[in-house]
C-alpha cells in the first residue's frame, strides 16, 4: 500500500489522508459558517438590541476570541496527548450548538456569552488538525496540504457572505419569522438557527477519520539541538525554551501573522457594512459580492501560496514558507489600502479582489512554517499558542479597531472607509517587513 509521510517516516494511505483533509476543510468551513455571518447582521442586530458600533465590534471580536483564545492551549496540550479526531468531533458537535444558541439570544449579554461558546467550541479544531495533518503528509506537501485546509477560511468566509446575505434578505422581509417549534423570533436569530443545522452531519464525518502515528523523528537540526523525541518534551516548558532558543524565526512567523490577522479581520468584518452603508447594498447584495469574490479569488490565493511555496522548497529553497508570507503581505498592500477609499462600489470591489487573492496566500504557508520550525510532539501545543496570539491580537484587536478608530480620530461619523485603509497599510507593510527579516533564519531551522 502507497502510503504519505508525516515527520515519523510512516502514516495514513493517501486515501486516508486526503479523507482527513477533505473532513477537517468541510469542519473549517462550517467553523468560518457560523463565525462570519454575524458581520451580515451588524445593523439589525444593534437596531434590536440597542447597541453601539464598538459593541458591535467587541460582539464579532472578542465575544469569540476570548474563549477561543484561551482553551486553545489546553486543547493542543491536550492534541499531543490523546487522540486528535475526537477532539475535533467533540468541538463540532458543541459550536454548532452554541451557534443555534446565538438565534435564541434576545439580549445583548445573552448573546455575547453564546458567541463565547461558539469560540469555546472552535477552539479545538485548528491545533488538533495542524498535528493531524504534519503527520498525514511529507514535509515537501504540507505547505500545500495546510493551504487547503485553510480553503476552509475562503470558502467558509464566502459561503457565510453569499448564504447568511440570502437568508437575511429572504427572511429579512419580515420583522419575524415563524419556525415552529422554536417559535416566533427575528429575522437574524432565524438565520443563526438555520446555519448551526449541518453541524452533526459534520461532526460525524470527522469521527469516521483514522487518527495517523505521531511523528517522532527529528530533523538533524533540532537533534543537535537537543530536541529528542520523548515525553519530557511535551508541554509549555519545553515550548517555550524551543522559542528561546530561536527567537529571531518565531518572532517572525507570530508577528507578521497577527498583524495580518488584524488586518483580515477586520476587513472580513466591517466591508459588508462599508459596502452597505456607503453604497446602499442590501444585506444580500453585499454578500453576494463579498462571497463571490472570497470564494473564488480568496480560494485561489490559498491554493497558489501552497503551491508557489511547495515549488520554492522543491528548488531549493528552506526559507520558501516565509518567503512566501512576506511577497504575500506586499503584494495586499496596496490594493487593500486603496479599495476602502473609492469613490463607487464596483471600485472598491475591483481592488479587494486582489488584495483578497494575496491576503489568504499567506496563512497555510505561515502555519507550515510554523510547524515544520517544532518537533513533532510540541506541534500542536504550538499550533494552539500562534492560534492565541492571532485570536487576541488579529480577531480582537481587528474587529474592535475600525470603530475604535473611527471614535479617536474621525468623530464616530459611521464613515468606516478612512479606518480600513489606514489599518491595511500599516499592518501590511509591517508585515512584509517582518517575514522578510526571519526567513533566513527560519530556512536554516526547518531545513535541517
Amino acid at each position: 500500500m502507497s502510503t504519505v509521510c508525516g515527520s515519523a517516516g510512516q502514516g495514513l494511505s493517501n486515501r486516508q489522508a486526503n479523507y482527513a483533509l477533505a473532513a477537517f476543510l468541510l469542519a473549517y468551513v462550517l467553523s468560518f459558517v457560523d463565525r462570519q455571518i454575524l458581520s451580515l447582521m451588524v445593523d439589525p442586530i444593534r437596531r434590536d438590541l440597542d447597541i453601539s458600533d464598538l459593541q458591535m465590534g467587541l460582539l464579532q471580536g472578542m465575544a469569540f476570541a476570548l474563549l477561543y483564545a484561551i482553551l486553545g492551549v489546553p486543547v493542543g496540550l491536550l492534541a499531543d496527548r490523546w487522540p486528535r479526531k475526537w477532539i475535533i468531533t467533540v468541538g463540532v458537535a458543541f459550536w454548532s450548538a452554541a451557534t443555534a444558541l446565538c438565534g435564541l439570544a434576545s439580549n445583548y449579554p445573552m448573546l455575547f456569552a453564546a458567541r463565547m461558546a461558539v469560540g469555546m467550541g472552535e477552539a479545538t479544531l485548528s491545533p488538533s488538525a495542524h498535528s493531524f495533518l504534519s503527520d498525514a503528509y511529507p514535509r515537501h506537501k504540507l505547505a500545500r496540504a495546510m493551504a487547503i485546509y485553510t480553503l476552509g477560511i475562503t470558502i467558509g468566509g464566502g459561503l457565510a457572505l453569499m448564504i447568511g446575505g440570502a437568508v437575511i434578505d429572504l427572511v429579512g422581509t419580515r420583522n419575524t419569522v415563524n419556525l415552529g417549534m422554536f417559535g416566533t423570533m427575528r429575522s437574524w436569530q432565524a438565520s443563526f438557527l438555520i446555519v448551526a443545522s449541518p453541524g452533526i452531519i459534520v461532526a460525524i464525518l470527522v469521527a469516521l477519520v483514522r487518527e495517523p502515528p505521531r511523528g517522532g523523528k527529528q530533523t538533524p537540526t533540532m537533534i543537535a539541538m537537543g530536541h529528542k523525541a520523548k515525553d519530557a518534551d511535551i508541554g509549555l516548558r519545553a515550548m517555550f525554551a524551543h522559542f528561546g532558543r530561536n527567537p529571531k524565526v518565531f518572532a517572525s512567523i507570530y508577528v507578521s501573522s497577527c498583524l495580518l490577522g488584524v488586518m483580515g479581520y477586520g476587513m472580513t468584518a466591517w466591508y459588508p457594512s462599508l459596502l452597505i452603508r456607503n453604497f446602499g447594498l442590501s444585506p444580500g447584495e453585499a454578500g453576494r459580492y463579498l462571497g463571490l469574490i472570497f470564494l473564488i479569488l480568496g480560494s485561489a490565493g490559498s491554493v497558489c501560496g501552497g503551491l508557489l511555496s511547495e515549488r520554492m522548497a522543491l528548488r531549493g529553497r528552506p526559507d520558501a514558507n516565509l518567503r512566501v508570507v512576506a511577497m504575500a503581505a506586499a503584494g495586499t498592500a496596496i490594493p487593500a489600502t486603496l479599495a476602502p477609499l473609492m469613490p463607487t462600489q464596483w471600485t472598491v470591489l475591483l481592488l479587494f479582489a486582489p488584495a483578497c487573492f494575496f491576503f489568504n496566500s499567506y496563512f497555510g504557508c505561515a502555519v507550515a512554517a510554523l510547524q515544520l520550525a517544532t518537533p513533532p510532539r510540541m506541534r500542536a501545543t504550538n499550533s494552539a499558542l500562534f492560534l492565541l496570539a492571532n485570536s487576541l491580537i488579529g480577531l480582537t484587536a481587528g474587529s474592535a479597531i475600525i470603530p475604535l478608530l473611527d471614535r479617536l480620530f474621525f468623530g464616530a461619523s459611521g464613515n468606516i472607509a478612512l479606518p480600513l485603509a489606514l489599518v491595511a497599510a500599516i499592518a501590511s507593510t509591517t508585515a512584509a517587513v517582518m517575514a522578510f527579516v526571519g526567513r533566513r533564519a527560519y530556512g536554516e531551522l526547518a531545513s535541517g
